[in-house]
């Protein structure tokens, strides 16, 4: 990296020297690449300068200023942004004027956001996209019974395959345990 009159040997935002001429730069840069960068492995380092007798290219003295032509792209319009209506206590996105939705928690609009924007901004896709939606806070209904799936085993926790019947681990049929306990 060239800093006003001398080259800068830079790494993970650490100066590792400067100098004047680009060769010795270049090859300061190339020592501490192969010693990882430690000083200590440096200082034993006998790699050969391949940069002593050659003519080095010339390197612009300023990077150019301001933005370059045709890279500029509204990040607001290429992807929409998830705002929060505070009438309605809910979170939507918007893509220049269009919204899109309401939703409960910014986890479900980052989710739709993805989908959109994964589509081209299609609105059809949301029709398509059929999503389950599972509420925390119901009451359960005591009369009623409710299919359960087990993630771990209930005896020793070590996790369990989708649709196990007997655990990896310890060997044990689940429902028998669970009908014994």
């Amino acid at each position: 990296m060239k800093a006003g009159n001398v080259y800068r040997v830079k790494h993970n935002n650490k100066d590792y020297g400067e100098f004047k001429k680009l060769s010795d730069a270049l090859y300061e840069r190339d020592a501490l690449f192969f010693c990882n960068f430690d000083y200590d492995v440096l200082v034993e380092c006998d790699l050969e300068n391949k940069y002593e007798h050659m003519e080095l290219p010339p390197f612009p003295e300023k990077r150019p200023k301001g933005r370059i032509k045709g890279m500029h792209v509204n990040k607001k319009e290429r992807e929409g942004e998830i705002l929060f209506n505070h009438k309605l206590r809910k979170f939507y996105i918007q893509r220049g004027d269009e919204i899109v939705g309401h939703y409960d928690t910014m986890t479900e609009a980052f989710y739709y956001k993805k989908l959109l924007m994964d589509n081209d901004w299609d609105i059809n896709v949301l029709k398509t996209n059929v999503t389950e939606k599972i509420e925390v806070n119901i009451k359960i209904d005591t009369t009623k019974e409710y299919k359960v799936k087990l993630n771990y085993c209930p005896k020793c926790k070590s996790r369990l395959d989708i649709n196990a019947t007997e655990c990896p681990s310890c060997g044990i049929n689940i429902k028998e345990y669970l009908f014994e306990n």
